[in-house]
């Protein structure tokens, strides 16, 4: 979404076109906002930015403005955000999805949108590709069609129009119209008293210890993190390797490794000021590892706000031949 169209962006272009579809929206029209990536690294990047409302549509408006392209195009992963947060079983819900991409995280978007629909959820979804390859298509042809609604191929800035015109065209009639799915996200409605302000986080790694159950073995890593305001907190756990490899790029600042050094990542959503969790992983044998745990605020832009101390974790079968 960061490549040039017409000499703006792709993601400046669809915020443009987004914008101003949602000022021509009646003022009582229920819109709500998912998206991935907007500095959020990997395949577990989609984040609910704004439930349904009635008349969120300048809210949403106000979140598209800042979203930042970035990531991998988890479109699966999106999907099941979609139907835990903005879908019911009652009221049928327009889904409008925006990508210059197709599935790359090796989620199985078609198995979702299966799901969805057999647990009772009412929705259509409306897909428009930007710039995508004719096998691109193809994949997201089918999805539209699972998804009972169609596909939109965007060659050019003046496709959004078309496209719009015939999505909003049967919806015309209709009392609400429902979601906004873009490419690249902000979060829900967080009270102005909470948004004002330079939050500053802690997080540490409390302990790492060795667990045995059955045949399974691997560690318990427990962790606490604080911070200055009560809002929505992203935990991301990250497993590298112990030795030092050479980088051609620079870490990015707050980060302890780039996400191409990992050999696991796990991510926990908390809300509060402070709090406490864990996370379970096995290891793989023989290897010496380090872990390093990243603190989100979730609040706007997500960012990172702390960074704990790295803590080694030496798995147990490497411990035991070294011993010997």
């Amino acid at each position: 979404m960061s490549e040039k169209w017409d000499g703006k962006t792709r993601m400046a272009v669809a915020k443009e076109k987004l914008i101003h579809v949602l000022g021509g929206l009646p003022k009582d029209a229920s819109v709500g906002l998912v998206a991935y990536g907007n500095r959020i690294a990997g395949c577990q990047s989609a984040r609910l930015y704004h439930p349904i409302q009635r008349g969120s549509a300048s809210i949403v408006s106000q979140k598209l403005a800042n979203l930042v392209p970035a990531g991998s195009t988890p479109i699966a992963q999106t999907l099941q955000v979609v139907g835990e947060y903005l879908l019911n079983d009652q009221v049928e819900t327009e889904i409008i999805f925006i990508s210059d991409g197709v599935e790359s995280c090796e989620g199985d978007p078609k198995s979702v949108l299966y799901n969805l629909r057999q647990s009772g959820k009412k929705f259509r979804l409306q897909i428009l590709g930007i710039d995508i390859d004719p096998k691109g298509e193809e994949d997201l042809k089918r999805l539209s069609i699972l998804g009972e609604g169609n596909y939109f191929p965007l060659k050019a800035p003046d496709d959004y129009d078309k496209s719009f015109q015939k999505i909003f065209s049967h919806l015309q009639t209709k009392e609400e119209i429902k979601t906004e799915l873009v490419h690249d996200p902000v979060p829900p409605n967080i009270p102005p008293s909470v948004s004002n302000g330079t939050n500053v986080g802690k997080i540490q790694i409390v302990s790492v210890l060795p667990y045995e159950e059955g045949s399974e073995n691997g560690y318990i890593l427990n962790y606490e993190y604080s911070a200055s305001h009560p809002t929505e907190y992203m935990i991301q756990l990250y497993l590298y390797p112990a030795e030092e490899k050479h980088r051609t790029f620079p870490i990015p600042p707050l980060r302890e490794r780039r996400m191409g050094d990992l050999v696991s990542h796990r991510v926990e959503i908390k809300r509060g000021k402070e709090g406490k969790g864990r996370f379970v992983f096995p290891l793989p044998p023989g290897k010496r590892m380090k872990s390093s745990a990243e603190l989100w605020d979730m609040t706007g832009i997500p960012k990172i706000i702390a960074l704990s101390e790295e803590k080694p974790i030496h798995d147990k079968s490497h411990s035991d031949r070294s011993e010997r």
